[in-house]
């Protein structure tokens, strides 16, 4: 059968225009399970074609019009940042009158299956891994039979009845690295930074602020197999700009000793690749591990979120400030700090002012004793962490609220999720901003300290609402002035000359500004139009 599998973007209105945000404006890597079942499908002698739209930059569907109206089945990745272009894709789909039913994969649509079922014209809903439940539906799809035994696929009967098939078990991880490559012969080339590889799936810990998808559940490749992979990868390297391989773990490094024989066995096969990987500080502290990756490693992200242990510990991070130093010392160290990120969130539920401070002078300390470089986020209300699920329940947040482009935009997400008032935030970003400068004149045009203003904070709040200029009254102030101009606001005396004599011998009287307005004052009776106030209405 024909099956087409789409990428929505990640989108947002910029410049008044749609257009691509995030990472999927950089293209970092092309989205490695899409392309990955392409190959899976293809295996199986169906026809696959990816549209798509993150290297396309586009939410447009009208250039691949005549490609979607021919499918069988129509399959659309989504993640919770992506999923307003999903539904505007959907919707584009259903004005061609394309009648093959579509079905929705991807963490968003995982959490709220029910939902896109009940309120989209979808079919079907992939629920987790689809690397079993994809192939099965295309087989039931074809012969019209067998829906209700295929695993983790939430569906609609004729009815509009939403039925959920129970979920299979978790893929093994010897089976993980029994799979094809990725379809990247199908990626587009010159287009994306690097290319994607998986060796190991989901994370050990739980952080309550995440919402990766398989949490307190880690499946690796081994070592063997996955450098086997990488080095059928980087093959298709010259499709990519940098050449990079971005090996998309949740933490690539959770068993550090796995991740240096690995490391051997690139060194043993004299392949260089030049990698791209999340990492946390407490594998750093390693020196075996930091030691063999550091030639091998092109950048990397380090997830540290607070600069404070007891944030640490309200997230579950499982380390200290003392050893994300010692982490950027190691870096130092081996001579690949300023190619690390540390990433730090700014505002969590219980943040003030002074715990983001905090975080802020800690994250700077680290940019100048290490010289590592410095992302400052704010926090965002993303489904499925469990500070997301707690607000859930107490209805805070809905799913409708992600529908539109820009939810994270949304006012009510800035009141749902900051402590700190509009006049301290903006105090807040005087802080990065003055430490930004510092990092330019130091490292010029190397951008060591990134911070992006609040889209919230920056449209709802703009300084000049906040401070306004003291002799302006502003709302019902400026009312009152309006129907009641107070003696306060008159000069007591002005002087009014008269004009009446010759060019060189003006004569001055002093008028009080009361004797000028008793010729126009209202009348103290009259009909209800004759009092109204004059003036511009």
């Amino acid at each position: 059968m024909k099956v087409v599998l789409i990428a929505p973007p990640i989108m947002d209105m910029v410049e008044q225009q749609l257009r691509p945000i995030a990472q999927d404006a950089t293209r970092n890597c092309p989205p490695y399970g899409l392309y990955l079942l392409a190959n899976i499908l293809r295996e199986r002698q169906h026809e696959v074609i990816i549209v798509d739209l993150i290297a396309a930059g586009t939410n447009r569907l009208a250039p691949s019009s005549r490609i979607v109206a021919n499918a069988d089945l129509i399959g659309i990745t989504t993640s919770s940042l992506s999923w307003p272009t999903a539904v505007d894709v959907i919707r584009q789909i259903r004005r061609l009158h394309v009648r093959a039913p579509i079905v929705l994969g991807g963490v968003h649509a995982t959490m709220f299956d029910v939902y896109a079922l009940e309120h989209f014209p979808v079919q079907y809903v992939i629920r987790g891994e689809a690397e079993i439940a994809l192939p099965a539906l295309c087989e039931a799809v074809e012969r019209n039979r067998g829906i209700e035994t295929v695993p983790n696929l939430s569906w609609k009967t004729k009815t509009n009845k939403v039925i959920r098939n129970p979920i299979g078990p978790l893929i093994e991880s010897a089976d993980l690295g029994s799979y094809p490559l990725p379809a990247f012969d199908l990626m587009p080339r010159g287009v994306y930074q690097s290319l994607s590889i998986e060796s190991s799936r989901g994370c050990a810990f739980d952080c309550s602020f995440c919402s990766t998808s398989y949490r307190q559940s880690w499946r690796s490749i081994s070592p063997a197999i996955f450098v086997d992979r990488l080095e059928r990868t980087m093959a298709y390297r010259p499709r990519t700009i940098c050449g990079a391989i971005h090996i998309v773990d949740d933490e690539f490094s959770i068993k550090t000793k796995r991740a240096v024989e690995i490391v051997r066995l690139l060194e043993t096969r004299h392949l260089r690749p030049a990698l791209v990987y999340d990492t946390r500080a407490n594998d750093l502290l390693d020196d075996k591990f930091t030691e063999a990756i550091a030639p091998f490693t092109n950048q990397f992200l380090v997830g540290a979120e607070c600069g404070y242990d007891e944030g640490l510990h309200k997230i579950g991070k499982q380390t200290t400030c003392a050893k994300l130093e010692g982490a950027a010392r190691k870096l130092r160290q081996y001579g690949i700090s300023q190619r690390a990120n540390f990433s730090f969130i700014l505002g969590l539920p219980w943040e003030g002012r002074q715990e983001i401070e905090k975080t802020i002078n800690f994250a700077s300390r680290l940019y100048g004793e290490y010289g590592v470089k410095i992302l400052l986020q704010g926090y965002c209300l993303i489904p499925g962490s469990r500070l997301w699920q707690g607000q859930r329940e107490k209805l805070v947040l809905t799913e409708p609220m992600y529908d539109e482009f820009g939810f994270f935009r949304n006012l009510h997400f800035w009141y749902t999720s900051q402590r700190v008032s509009p006049s301290e935030a903006w105090e807040i970003e005087d802080l990065i901003l003055g430490l930004q400068w510092l990092a330019h004149l130091a490292h010029p045009g190397k951008h060591m300290i990134q911070h992006s203003v609040s889209w919230s904070l920056s449209k709802y709040f703009p300084r000049s609402i906040l401070n306004p200029k003291s002799e302006y009254a502003v709302g019902l102030e400026s009312l009152r002035q309006v129907a009641h101009r107070s003696r306060s606001e008159r000069p007591d005396e002005r002087v009014a000359e008269d004009f009446t004599g010759s060019r060189g011998g003006l004569e001055a009287t002093h008028v009080s500004v009361d004797q000028i307005a008793a010729p126009i004052a209202a009348p103290s009776s009259g009909t209800a139009s004759e009092k109204e106030p004059r003036g511009l209405n």
